[in-house]
């Protein structure tokens, strides 16, 4: 049975008795959240899904990854968790959320790597992310849901295959990672950028969060080698090709994500034009002529 906000208002014993606003927050494409005004104070709750297992959200993973970076300045401070209803209650942060078009600026790119850097520098979080395997869970998934995907993968499988390959040996030093760095997850103040939303983090290779960044910001090749020169101080072409390589398996990912979402999700959101967006992007450089090149060199671990 799904979890209304009343629910979770009632079992927060602090905000008994006091004069309580609840407005919905929209653009959650997971979560149905909600800015919640107690006394003056202001708080915000994010309910999941009844199905989120079925996306490969972990609660504990996400509570304790989400109290790691609250804790370090790098996101709201976890206030409160609920386990048995999957909910997280957070402070709230009354900041503009980010846009593909303010993430092209190289100011915003710079604060946000710079959040990074203090992220994937700081505590382990409590498991691992592997987007390759991920999308293994959602192939079954989908199969045991008996979903048909509006696109044909099975042309396309050998180069994911290879690409989940070709990236596995740069997992023997993870880092703890956000993995999901949509424009609507980053929020700047204009001094530093911080981080929502930690459903699906973990410790994992840092290209992983740059190619999620170079593929929700559009970023041309020129952009994603000042992304690379701005984390890394260089930009090799291994360096290049990982994070381009993570882009299109977070594509392929989420594409599939999106299949199972229009299924399982109450959420008003069109998922399979989304999925198809992000599938025909996988395409255009699974099928371009620098994927081989891009293999080549992850390969050579320059």
């Amino acid at each position: 049975m799904a979890i209304i906000i009343d629910e979770i208002i009632e079992l927060v014993s602090g905000w008994r008795g006091k004069k309580i606003s609840v407005e919905p927050l929209s653009g959650g494409m997971t979560n149905s959240n909600y800015k919640i005004v107690v006394n003056g104070s202001f708080f915000f709750v994010s309910i999941p899904g009844g199905n989120s297992r079925l996306l490969g959200v972990d609660w504990y993973n996400k509570f304790n990854n989400a109290r790691i970076c609250g804790e370090a300045g790098l996101s709201p401070k976890v206030v409160q968790g609920f386990p048995l209803q999957k909910v997280i209650i957070l402070e709230f942060l009354p900041l503009a959320l980010c846009s593909v078009e303010s993430l092209q600026r190289l100011s915003v790119q710079h604060r946000l790597i710079q959040t990074l850097k203090v992220l994937h520098g700081g505590a382990s979080f409590l498991k691992e992310f592997d987007m390759f395997c991920l999308i293994q869970f959602y192939l079954e998934t989908i199969k045991n849901l008996d979903l048909v995907p509006a696109v044909d993968l099975s042309e396309y499988r050998a180069r994911i295959l290879e690409t989940g390959e070709a990236l596995a040996p740069y997992r023997q030093a993870l880092v703890p990672c956000h993995n999901d760095l949509v424009p609507e997850n980053v929020m700047d103040d204009g001094n530093r950028v911080f981080l929502l939303d930690f459903d699906y983090s973990g410790n994992n290779d840092p290209c992983f969060d740059l190619g999620s960044i170079s593929v929700e910001a559009g970023y041309n090749d020129t952009q994603v080698r000042e992304l690379a020169r701005a984390y890394y101080g260089l930009a090799s072409e291994t360096i290049m090709a990982r994070i381009h390589l993570h882009g299109i398996l977070g594509d392929v990912g989420w594409s599939l994500w999106s299949v199972i979402q229009a299924q399982i999700s109450d959420i008003d959101f069109d998922f399979k034009a989304y999925g198809l967006m992000r599938w025909n992007r996988a395409v255009e450089k699974m099928e371009s002529s620098e994927f081989d090149t891009w293999l080549r060199d992850v390969r050579s671990r320059r």
